[in-house]
């Protein structure tokens, strides 16, 4: 499933598309899964982390990732993503998931034409 954004380059829209798909396998659930209104933990806690990614490793605006994952208002992004933060504080195997997907986006989504 992938939700396009207007505006967005290729690069950015692969990053988006990625983590979605790698947080997903990640968890176990299928990437329809983080778009659920569901509150429950088995959605929310990878909600969480695709936002947290997306927000504080590649700067997407909250406003973004909002309409993204159809929360109310962008303020839920920010309550996402300080919730994950400080689960990772305090929780080994979820730090272990986060840098395993950070690695993986960094090795599948690249520039196509990088600009020297």
């Amino acid at each position: 499933m992938n939700r396009k954004i207007a505006g967005l380059t290729r690069y950015k829209q692969a990053i988006l598309d990625k983590v979605v798909e790698l947080v997903a396998g990640e968890f176990s659930i299928y990437t329809e899964d983080l778009f659920r209104k569901s509150k429950a933990n088995c959605y929310s806690t990878p909600r969480g982390v695709a936002v947290g990614l997306l927000r504080t490793k590649y700067g997407f605006g909250h406003q973004l990732l909002s309409d993204y994952f159809g929360y109310k208002s962008h303020t839920s992004t920010i309550y996402a993503a300080k919730k994950i933060d400080a689960q990772l504080k305090s929780d080994p195997e979820l730090q272990s998931i986060v840098v395993n997907i950070i690695n993986n986006i960094s090795k599948e989504v690249t520039l196509e034409n990088p600009k020297p």
